[in-house]
């Protein structure tokens, strides 16, 4: 969050802001369904997007319900994407994309080609969205023209992550193991080293990246070489999301029901 805190949602249907530095939650918010997705649009206002196909709106500073709800996709909700000022994204298992106004609190636009399950969506550096699915299919859209500009083609089951480098690279990572790195449109280099699906990246710095699995690890990699440069085990399950901190430490989510800090 803007303010320093960590927000978590989990399968036990509470969304939960936490003090990193005492490691205390400090706050429990009471959701419905499981949460799958949480983005802070303003400070202090949290987006959730859970199991019952449902956006709720809420505020962190006046916990006691949510202030609304966003209904429109029919099954899951799995991302939330800041797209401008006024607009975020969605995508869920039903296979869209619906771009909502957060502020007149309707959907705008729906975008429509994947051809099952959207598991993961990220805005580019030019500002177009880029969503990975269950149809092994990596799309790229301009959300402002409501059409997809380009499709990548995979081999692999279940693009279950995406990550844009720096330097405009694009990580993916899938059911299969290997990470994937595209460059222009081209798969330029496969990393491998993981034993389950990536479910997640960060950046660590211009050359590093990390990545979460369901093999249980965190692995530092080098962009350049492919090399592990370090393999964090600690977790117990699968690791669902890595970020890196404001002080550059890592933080780690996992269904063993930890949040990990890592130096």
């Amino acid at each position: 969050l803007n303010s320093g805190y960590i927000v978590t949602g989990s399968y036990d249907q509470t969304i939960k802001v936490w003090d990193i530095k005492q490691g205390k939650c400090i706050l429990s918010l009471n959701e419905k369904g499981y949460v799958f997705c949480l983005l802070e649009f303003e400070p202090n206002k949290i987006l959730a997007g859970n199991s019952l196909n449902t956006i709720n709106l809420w505020d962190i500073q006046n916990p006691t319900d949510h202030i609304f709800s966003f209904i429109q996709h029919e099954l899951w909700v799995n991302c939330l994407v800041k797209c401008d000022s006024n607009l975020f994204a969605s995508c869920s298992n039903d296979a869209m994309i619906y771009i909502w106004d957060y502020y007149k609190k309707i959907s705008v636009a729906g975008l429509r080609g994947h051809l099952d399950c959207i598991l993961t969506l990220i805005k580019l550096n030019d500002g177009k969205l880029c969503s990975g699915s269950a149809d092994s299919t990596i799309k790229i859209w301009d959300w402002k023209r409501q059409c997809c500009v380009l499709e990548l083609k995979t081999n692999d089951q279940w693009i279950k992550s995406l990550y844009q480098l720096n330097d405009g690279t694009l990580l993916s990572g899938a059911l299969e193991s290997s990470i994937k790195l595209y460059q222009n449109n081209k798969c330029v280099k496969i990393f491998n080293g993981h034993t389950k699906a990536v479910r997640a990246f960060c950046q660590i710095d211009d050359n590093h990246f990390a990545s979460g699995s369901f093999d249980n690890t965190i692995k530092i990699w080098d962009k350049n070489t492919g090399e592990i440069i370090q393999d964090l085990r600690g977790h117990t399950s699968n690791v669902i999301c890595v970020i890196k901190l404001k002080d550059n430490t890592l933080a780690s989510c996992s269904t063993d029901k930890t949040i990990k800090v890592w130096k």
